[in-house]
C-alpha cells in the first residue's frame, strides 16, 4: 500500500492563508477553536498532512473526546 501523499510547501502555506477566514466563518456561527483544536491543526500542517487525512484524523479525535465525555466512559 502506498504512503499517504503529503502536502507540499506551497499547499501548507494555502491552508495557512485560508485559516483566518475560517475562523471568521465560525465565529460568525458563534463557535471558537480551542488552543487544542489550533494546536492540532498546526501538527496536521507540520507534518503534511492531505485533507483526506486531516479529515480522517479530526473524526477519530472528534470521536474519542467525545466517548472521553460520556458518563459511562469513566466505569
Amino acid at each position: 500500500m502506498n504512503a499517504p501523499r503529503r502536502l507540499d510547501e506551497k499547499e501548507i502555506e494555502e491552508v495557512r492563508r485560508r485559516r483566518p477566514g475560517v475562523r471568521a466563518s465560525l465565529a460568525c456561527e458563534n463557535m471558537r477553536l480551542t488552543a487544542e483544536e489550533e494546536a492540532l491543526f498546526e501538527q496536521f500542517d507540520r507534518e503534511g498532512l492531505a485533507m483526506q487525512e486531516r479529515e480522517a484524523r479530526l473524526i477519530a479525535w472528534s470521536r474519542a473526546r467525545r466517548a472521553a465525555t460520556r458518563p459511562d466512559a469513566a466505569e
